[in-house]
């Protein structure tokens, strides 16, 4: 093995920083695990708290709030996968077809724009936009002589809330990868395909989207 490092160390060390940021934040935090297994307390450090097993699973198991914690556990990620995994997918097909690089840009630095905004900011964003107090949605409906509606505190619009949030700050960091498979299509695909008459949602079906998957 030494022989093979010494042979293609340059190779290695080029590796050397990758596989330094996995260990450092990607394995090393997986300690953190064992935290499930401890009373923990943070005078007594990582080591030297009280192991006690699966007793916080026993009790999580155990409580009467197990079933509506695993139930909104699976929905949420449900909805996720319903309402937000197009979504990227579709926004990038959209920006494919604008053709000014100029225009494109733009939409793209804006829509990528809330993915660096921290999740305080978003919940405030939304506090302002649906609180019963000071709303600015309920305000129009005030004005509109409708009645107010509590989104904030009502359970019914907890998922679709929650999903809302994450459509709006990850969709449009999602589009990079599938515009980046988009780039890598030949475009003498769609050259040949306008030749032979296929329209613009033709080419999208039958050369975009394969190029996708």
């Amino acid at each position: 093995m030494w022989k093979r490092v010494k042979r293609y160390k340059y190779i290695y060390l080029l590796a050397f920083p990758a596989a330094l940021y996995f260990l450092v934040f990607k394995y090393v935090p997986m300690w953190g695990i064992l935290l499930a297994f401890q009373e923990y307390s943070p005078f007594r450090g990582f080591w030297n708290s009280e192991w006690v097993g699966f007793e916080h699973f026993a009790h999580l198991f155990a409580s009467n709030q197990f079933w509506n914690l695993f139930r909104n556990t699976l929905l949420i990620n449900l909805f996720g996968l319903v309402f937000f995994f197009p979504l990227p997918i579709a926004l990038s097909l959209m920006l494919n077809e604008v053709g000014r690089e100029s225009v494109k840009r733009v939409i793209q630095s804006i829509i990528y724009l809330p993915h660096f905004l921290s999740w305080v900011i978003v919940v405030s964003f939304t506090y302002f936009f649906l609180s019963v107090d000071f709303g600015l949605v309920n305000k129009v409906f005030a004005a509109l002589g409708w009645d107010k509606i509590s989104f904030m505190s009502d359970p019914n619009y907890f998922w679709g809330l929650l999903t809302a949030q994450s459509i709006w700050k990850e969709v449009g960091w999602g589009t990079i990868i599938f515009l980046a498979a988009i780039a890598g299509v030949d475009p003498q695909l769609y050259e040949a395909a306008y030749v032979d008459g296929a329209g613009r949602l033709r080419r999208i079906w039958h050369i975009t989207l394969p190029a996708i998957r």
